[in-house]
């Protein structure tokens, strides 16, 4: 591996290159006391590692590791400071770790380590073969497809608010969500210096994460907020849509087609965590879901295929047991069927029903 060091201290630098070489897991070390000089130099794109030294003079190490993730995103950053209070603002950036000065060889040996981890998982992520996709029908989930087998992939989230606040950005992917939005979204009526740093937290926290899924998507801080980017991943709800919309008219030829898209709506959006921010979402989803489901179940009545016909109904009522429009659809049904004694049942279930909203 190739690690660069920055600090504008000569001796720190001379001394914390010293220690590196004595780790024996660096191929080679470049020093620079000029951060100002890093910043364009072609050394940052063949660097695995940086370790920046936060207070300098020009450029400061937290823009200079800005700076650099932005031409290399793969690099890994090690911060080194004499202040605990610089700790915080660094877990705005996808950071390794952060060293206090003076360095200490042991906890020089876990960074290392955590370095070390990070490359393996890494090239792991590199070689896996198959589709990646991001499930938000139901609940928040990741999955892979090779050979035509899904297999979930494990997660662990630290914190429940930190995956809610991975939802929200996922959400509204490739946009700015603004600092003050998330703040005021996820920490109402807090103290504006302690929710802010509890963002920062779970910002740190969602790309240590991210960082372990073996596709790429990185979380992007800008003058105002957070932007979600990836790429080699697929999201469900937004193929879904699009197969929705992208779909020929219902035929007796494309009916599979117009079946599978129904059948493949499996939950409403985020409905597992009842996120109250995903709630228009949600019901706009629901809505063309249920429309497709109206559109089949005409055609099918049109085509005489009662029986069906009446799979849709029971398929659709495992997630919206109580759609009014559904209730009348079974009972024409059941009647057309002969059914008569289910007809009254699906008759007195909807009057129920509707009693209670009134």
């Amino acid at each position: 591996m190739k690690a660069l060091i920055v600090d504008d201290e000569e001796l720190a630098l001379i001394h914390f290159k010293y220690m590196l070489e004595r780790t024996n897991f660096f191929q080679s070390i470049e020093t620079f006391q000029d951060p100002v000089e890093v910043r364009g130099h072609p050394a940052i794109q063949g660097a695995d590692v940086v370790f920046l030294d936060i207070e300098m003079p020009g450029i400061n190490g937290i823009e200079l590791a800005e700076a650099i993730q932005s031409m290399n995103e793969n690099t890994q950053v090690v911060f080194i400071t004499a202040y605990n209070e610089f700790a915080i603002k660094a877990f705005e950036l996808n950071a390794v770790d952060y060293l206090l000065k003076p360095v200490d060889a042991v906890r020089l040996v876990k960074t290392i380590e955590r370095i070390r981890e990070n490359s393996m998982l890494r090239a792991s992520a590199e070689n896996a073969g198959g589709n990646f996709f991001i499930q938000c029908f139901g609940n928040l989930q990741f999955h892979q497809t090779v050979e035509g087998v899904k297999t979930y992939i494990p997660v662990k989230w630290r914190t429940s608010k930190a995956r809610e606040i991975y939802a929200y950005l996922l959400h509204h992917q490739g946009h700015v969500v603004s600092k003050d939005m998330l703040i005021d979204l996820f920490w109402t009526n807090h103290d504006i210096s302690k929710a802010s740093t509890q963002l920062y937290s779970a910002i740190y926290q969602i790309r240590k994460l991210i960082g372990l899924l073996p596709f790429s998507q990185s979380i992007e801080k800008t003058d105002t907020g957070y932007v979600l980017r990836m790429s080699d991943v697929k999201v469900d709800v937004v193929e879904w849509e699009k197969s929705l919309i992208e779909a020929p008219p219902i035929t007796a030829d494309t009916i599979n087609r117009h079946m599978d898209m129904l059948m493949s709506y499996q939950n409403h959006y985020f409905m597992e965590h009842g996120y109250l921010w995903a709630e228009p979402e949600k019901t706009r989803l629901a809505q063309m879901w249920l429309g497709k489901a109206y559109e089949l179940i005409d055609f099918l009545i049109h085509e005489k295929n009662y029986h069906q016909a009446v799979d849709i109904c029971l398929q659709v009522e495992k997630i919206e047991p109580y759609d009014h429009k559904m209730m009348q659809y079974k009972i024409q049904l059941f009647n057309k069927t002969g059914n008569v004694e289910e007809a009254i049942k699906e008759y007195e279930r909807y009057k129920r029903t509707k009693d209670k909203m009134n």
